[in-house]
Parts: structure tokens; sequence; C-alpha cells
């Protein structure tokens, strides 16, 4: 007998190191992207997508973490939510500053974020916006709890 599929249980006929089958290596190739873009634009990382970041080997985690951070990296200074989900990244699987690379480590500093906050301008990227608007409609920043 071979090999069960951890995802759904079924039997692994194929010959694959993966421990899922192929239907479910590509149902959870689809989650993990759709996790990169939920990190990238919302800047938040929930308890359902770290569940599903830990059906993945940590070099794929490594790897999300070196492109998330080099994406905000490319849009300028770091937001206190973007250092926020990376440093929730590396802590919650376990990161090390070597296996992220020393350069791309960023550390939280109070006199990054404005001291003041007008209503109708986006705190991460400055555009002006609606006073009403729950995210910024340019960079995605979430303006309201």
């Amino acid at each position: 007998m071979g090999k069960k599929c951890l995802e759904c249980g079924k039997e692994i006929k194929e010959e694959t190191d993966s421990p899922y089958c192929a239907k479910c290596d590509e149902k959870l190739d689809r989650q993990f992207e759709m996790v990169e873009d939920n990190i990238l634009i919302y800047k938040e990382l929930m308890p359902n997508e770290i569940d599903i970041l830990n059906k993945f080997e940590k070099e794929d985690i490594i790897d999300l973490y070196i492109r998330v951070f080099d994406k905000f990296k490319s849009e300028g200074d770091f937001t206190a939510e973007q250092i926020t989900v990376l440093n929730n990244i590396k802590t919650t699987f376990g990161i090390t500053d070597s296996e992220a690379g020393k350069d791309r480590v960023v550390e939280f500093k109070e006199e990054a974020k404005p001291k003041t906050f007008k209503k109708d301008t986006c705190i991460d990227c400055g555009k002006k916006i609606k006073e009403d608007f729950n995210f910024c409609p340019y960079c995605g920043s979430r303006l309201k709890l």
C-alpha cells in the first residue's frame, strides 16, 4: 500500500517526495499564492493563513519572507504594518536573521510613524483620499479598524 495524502487522505499513486497528492499540492500552491497576495495587500497575517503556511517547508516560508520584504522595500520606507507583518512571519516560523539575510531585517522605530494624521490623507503613501475610506485605493493600507 502506498502513502496517503496528508490533506485529503487518498492514496498517492504517482511517485513523489511530496506528502500531498497532485490535486491537493496544486490547491495548496494556489492557497500559498493567495496568502502572499493578502500579506502584500493588507499587510497582515491571519491565523487561518498561518495554518496554510504551516503545511509548507521552512525554505518556502523563507522565500516568501524575502519576496514580501523585497516588495515592501521597493515601495519606499517601511510602514509600521509592514514591519509588524515581516516580524510576525519571522517569529511565527522561526526564521533567523541569517536565514532571512542580515540586510533583510527591519525593526520598528517610533519616529518612523507620523505624529499627526490628516483624515483625508493616507498615512502610508500620503495620497489624498476620502475620509470615509476603510482602505487606501492607491496602496491598500488599512485606514480604519
